[in-house]
């Protein structure tokens, strides 16, 4: 899910009105969904209308929900949480997807009630219309949601987009299905109920899963990873760009974590107003507040160069996991090697990996030592 996006871009204040703007448009519309849908609900008997009812009344308790968890999440840093509470968004997110898991929970076992005990629905046309008028209402909501999570890159309001067009289909399959138990005897009330429930759990834990993925924290996109390498290397005598690590705390504030080369010739007010510059720029250009770590290396040297490419070779025969390897450096003095070996999640005992690469190198280079750090794949 990481990625820089225009969010980082929008003034604090210009993005609390889109999401303020957005949310309570949507509160609004969901009540007065709800309200017709449970009047067509009671009028026609129909236990799939009033089950799509209650979803979208839940869908306007949802979007409070997001209101407040985006007003909390808008208090400035303290001692003690000195990032401040911008995940507090990802939390009332996860809140909201589990109120729909209960919700259709909830209607799960209504809908199993009214298959075992059908009754008659009769839609009349003036309802219809009405119902009809709620998916076009719909479809605004989620082009509305939709588009603002994307600007200010929020995971409620995108997920409540989401929610918005999945309520379309449900929408649609329960007029469909009262259509059908008006004009003939076939009881598919309930088995359309059953199917809005299993929908609505569907999309709530489709949800959970998403925004705890975010709290967990996720691996950076590529996208972001290559525009962090843009920005590094158009500032010597940085090169690279190795374990970069990128945490979130709420969608405007994105710290992180990355190594660069550089010669060790290069003097260290040079490297150090390279890293300063390199982190101007990706605070300016990303949102990201990013901090440095450095490897000195020779690489200017041939002999350099060419046992580097070896030694990788040594390495893929010893795990297919190995994706490559950095941080490469000789001390010519006495023989020794410094680098940062990569691998895949594949490889799972670092301890054994480092026993035969070990043994893998000496019986390659039986006149050098080798220090070498194990990195995983981070990005």
């Amino acid at each position: 899910m990481l990625c820089y996006t225009s969010a980082l871009m929008i003034d604090a204040s210009e993005r609390n009105r889109i999401l303020k703007k957005s949310s309570i448009t949507g509160i609004l519309i969901n009540f007065i969904i709800a309200g017709v849908k449970v009047f067509a609900g009671l009028i026609s008997g129909s236990v799939a209308i009033l089950s799509d009812a209650v979803n979208n009344a839940s869908d306007s308790l949802s979007l409070i929900v997001t209101v407040i968890g985006f007003e909390l999440a808008k208090r400035k840093p303290t001692h003690s949480h000195p990032l401040g509470f911008g995940r507090i968004e990802y939390i009332s997110a996860l809140f909201v997807a589990i109120f729909v898991i209960l919700t259709g929970s909830a209607f799960l076992s209504t809908s199993v009630d009214r298959i075992l005990h059908p009754e008659t629905v009769s839609l009349s046309v003036p309802m219809l219309i009405l119902l009809l008028g709620t998916i076009g209402a719909k479809l605004f909501l989620w082009r509305m949601a939709a588009a603002a999570g994307k600007k200010i890159d929020s995971e409620a309001l995108s997920a409540s987009g989401a929610d918005a067009l999945s309520d379309v289909m449900i929408t649609s399959v329960t007029i469909i299905a009262a259509l059908i138990g008006t004009f003939t005897d076939i009881p598919i009330d309930g088995w359309a109920g059953l199917v809005v429930s299993l929908f609505i759990f569907y999309t709530g834990f489709r949800s959970v899963i998403e925004t705890v993925s975010t709290i967990v924290g996720e691996r950076p996109k590529k996208a972001t990873v290559a525009e962090l390498r843009k920005i590094i290397s158009k500032h010597p005598p940085l090169s690279g760009g190795f374990d970069i690590q990128i945490h979130t705390y709420g969608p405007s504030r994105s710290i992180g974590t990355c190594n660069v080369e550089v010669p060790s010739t290069a003097s260290a007010e040079e490297v150090f107003d390279a890293m300063t510059d390199a982190q101007e720029e990706i605070l300016a250009d990303m949102g990201i507040y990013m901090t440095f770590g450095m490897y000195a290396v020779n690489s200017s040297n041939p002999v350099v160069r060419l046992m580097k490419s070896e030694v990788l070779k040594v390495l893929k025969t010893v795990s297919s996991g190995v994706i490559g390897i950095h941080a490469f450096h000789i001390h010519f003095e006495d023989s020794r090697v410094h680098f940062d070996v990569v691998v895949d999640f594949t490889v799972t005992n670092y301890a054994q990996f480092r026993t035969q690469a070990s043994k893998a190198l000496e019986d390659a280079f039986p006149t050098y030592t080798f220090k070498f750090n194990i990195d995983p794949d981070y990005a």
